[in-house]
């Protein structure tokens, strides 16, 4: 997933010096640079306002392509290992694996506080007293219990999950640049002239 930031100089070029024409690429390579740069700061506000307790690896997911004044092109996009979960995030649909899916029981799974499952990379079946098997029609791991001997769920087994979208990445960078990105080509513009050899 990528948004991207392209500048047309050919407008601005008609009414301006020879000076001013000279400094366009570079004023216009600096506005795009700074506007990206802008940008992956607010998603990374964004996933905190729009995502449960996002960790920082999600936080941190967005890089940026910069800019050159030969080619006046800039680019924000999503690391691909967070792209991996992100992207039902922002598209939303259905995610099939191949392969069972475990999705824990909000009561009975452990969970760090970001919301994840504590030492799922570990393996997902923690104590003796843990199973894989099929209880009342319900596919998953079960815990059974030594007070009583009655089974609790931990994770329900499924083939797929689906999503609603909750991070309008698009939406947002749109906004975003619509927002900054004139202010800050008048800023490096009016930089760039002045300090012009």
């Amino acid at each position: 997933m990528k948004v991207s930031i392209k500048s047309n100089i050919d407008e601005a070029t008609k009414w301006t010096t020879n000076i001013q024409k000279k400094q366009i690429p570079f004023a216009t390579s600096n506005a795009i640079n700074k506007t990206l740069f802008q940008l992956r700061k607010e998603m990374m506000k964004q996933t905190v306002k729009k995502l449960d307790r996002p960790t920082p690896f999600t936080q941190k997911g967005f890089l940026v392509q910069m800019a050159k004044k030969t080619n006046l092109k800039g680019m924000l996009y999503i690391k691909d290992a967070v792209e991996e979960y992100l992207k039902y995030q922002i598209n939303g649909g259905v995610r099939s694996t191949g392969r069972q899916i475990p999705v824990p029981h909000i009561d009975n799974a452990r969970f760090n506080k970001y919301g994840n499952v504590i030492g799922k990379r570990s393996g997902l079946i923690k104590k003796d007293t843990q199973f894989f098997g099929t209880v009342k029609g319900v596919n998953g791991i079960w815990e059974r219990q030594k007070q009583d001997n009655r089974l609790k769920l931990i994770y329900a087994l499924t083939k797929s999950a689906a999503y609603e979208p909750k991070f309008p990445f698009y939406v947002i960078a749109d906004k975003f640049v619509a927002a900054h990105f004139d202010k800050n080509f008048a800023e490096k513009f009016a930089e760039a002239v002045r300090t012009a050899k």
